[in-house]
């Protein structure tokens, strides 16, 4: 529906000679909705002052061309809403407490396009991260990093027992449950973090999230003050330096090399920081391991600081081969780590469930802060889960995974290497569902990364994971949720794009 705006303004005791509406009796809104957007619409925008008479529901009714009950129900509705007051025997006239449209020397605005509120320092630097919420919705393609391997997921299992935990629930289950979470969750959780990852820990340690991101998110915001420093891995994963923005936290950019964070150069770069973000089993998105000497280097000095260290452990239970390495968290004396995890990569995203391992000193507040957010929600489907665990089909799943991301990495290195030998250097993958590669030549990995996506490529560009000056440039390819011949056929044709890329650059040159 178009609206025109009347030809006056009208003060109080004024009668608006025509609103100048237009309907469409054709159109799929009912009419008298129409009428009730049209008058808001000038009364919102200003054109109609507060206190000003509209004109009679029967002469809108003849200007309009509608049945007076059309207008009046319109005007009913406008009145229920408090936009306009309707006395019995009197005009019915814009209601006098609106104060929509500032006066004065206002910038005018028009309605139907809002403005954007203005934004905290936080909000303004989330904009300058590159990406966004990861695509899920769509089947992955080849090299789409985080995607697990969605198709190999027991879901009809799965199904039996959400449908058998339905069935079952109890009165408590179904209002919400514990807002730390599921207490027979937190205890598998705890059983199984114990025996696989090392982490020392009871089941009141444990806390239910909404995922890796909530994590971050409800510690930092219990351990940092606005502009207070953080440490964050150079280059690091995108979602913990988010979570440390929203925090209101001081970005300090510490660099990772083959042993992972340098502790020394944290240091040296911000002594006094509140707390460390990292992923020291396996780093993303360079897939290194942080060394024995620089783990114990970092836990002494987060004692002696007084600063908490959040260890993200993403994707570490897929070790590749031999057991998974033993998580920071159980390297801590002190009570300064705090463990996160997610169950996002290990079962599957929409899940939307994560964990937090609180050190002792920070268990009552973490719980007093989970009590006041009300958890995580989705309860019943943490009984499922803990019955998923404590059956042993988690186990099973993780095993069986296991071995198709070694093979899923071992054919993305094998393609690598026979297509694109000449210009991506592979780093070595020994955990998880992703792995990057240097480039060689002198193409922009953000360029490479465009022209890959216009052919149906997907991949990241390394550079995107640097906070300053990127110090490589290289891809990040995602293998977890792509078979082996799919991953073969996006190699070749992102090597035919480079190839096709530097064949460009050559003739440019040569003109």
């Amino acid at each position: 529906m178009a609206t025109d705006r009347p030809d006056q303004s009208p003060t109080r005791g004024d009668a608006v000679a025509s609103l100048f509406l237009r309907v469409d009796a054709r159109a799929a809104r009912p009419l008298h909705e129409q009428i009730f957007e049209g008058v808001r619409a000038h009364i919102l925008s200003g054109a109609l002052k507060s206190g000003a008479r509209l004109p009679s529901s029967r002469q809108l009714a003849v200007e309009l061309g509608v049945a007076r009950t059309t207008v009046l129900q319109a005007l009913a509705a406008l009145s229920a809403e408090g936009y306009v007051v309707a006395r019995r025997g009197s005009a019915t006239r814009v209601a006098s407490a609106l104060a929509i449209q500032p006066e004065g020397g206002a910038e005018k605005h028009r309605p139907g396009r809002p403005r954007t509120p203005r934004l905290s320092r936080a909000a303004r630097l989330l904009r300058t991260i590159p990406g966004g919420a990861p695509r899920l919705g769509a089947a992955p393609r080849a090299f789409r990093p985080g995607v697990p391997a969605l198709d190999l997921f027991p879901t009809s299992l799965w199904a039996r027992i959400v449908n058998r935990c339905h069935v079952r629930a109890s009165s408590s289950l179904l209002e919400g449950g514990d807002p730390a979470g599921h207490r027979p969750l937190r205890e598998a959780i705890a059983a199984h973090l114990a025996l696989g990852r090392g982490v020392r820990c009871t089941a009141d340690q444990v806390f239910l999230t909404a995922g890796t991101q909530h994590g971050f998110e409800e510690i930092l915001r219990l351990v940092i003050d606005p502009g207070d420093p953080v440490w964050i891995e150079e280059p690091g994963y995108l979602g913990a330096r988010r979570a440390a923005l929203a925090a209101g936290a001081r970005l300090v950019p510490v660099p990772v090399d083959g042993e992972g964070l340098d502790v020394r150069a944290g240091i040296a770069r911000e002594p006094r920081a509140r707390a460390v973000l990292l992923a020291p089993s396996h780093q993303y998105p360079l897939g290194v391991t942080m060394s024995l000497p620089r783990r114990l280097a970092l836990l002494r000095w987060a004692a002696h600081a007084r600063a908490v260290v959040i260890e993200d452990d993403y994707d570490s239970e897929f070790r590749h081969r031999g057991r998974p390495l033993t998580a920071l968290q159980g390297l801590d004396q002190a009570g300064c780590v705090v463990y996160v995890g997610t169950f996002s990569k290990t079962m599957f995203p929409g899940l939307r469930l994560g964990f937090v391992v609180a050190p002792p000193p920070l268990v009552d507040i973490v719980a007093a802060t989970s009590a006041s957010a009300g958890g995580p929600g989705a309860a019943v489907n943490q009984a499922a889960l803990a019955r998923f665990i404590a059956d042993g089909h988690f186990a099973i799943h993780l095993r069986r995974m296991r071995a198709v991301y070694r093979e899923r990495g071992e054919a993305l290195l094998a393609a690598l290497a026979a297509e694109c030998g000449g210009v991506l250097q592979a780093q070595p993958c020994e955990a998880g569902m992703q792995m990057s590669a240097l480039l060689t030549n002198s193409l922009a990995d953000a360029d490479v990364q465009d022209e890959a996506a216009r052919h149906g490529v997907e991949v990241g560009a390394l550079s995107d994971y640097y906070l300053g000056r990127p110090r490589s440039a290289g891809l990040v390819f995602g293998f977890g949720g792509v078979r082996p011949t799919a991953l073969r056929a996006g190699t070749k044709l992102l090597a035919q794009t480079m190839e096709t890329m530097q064949r460009t650059r050559r003739l440019k040159r040569s003109e």
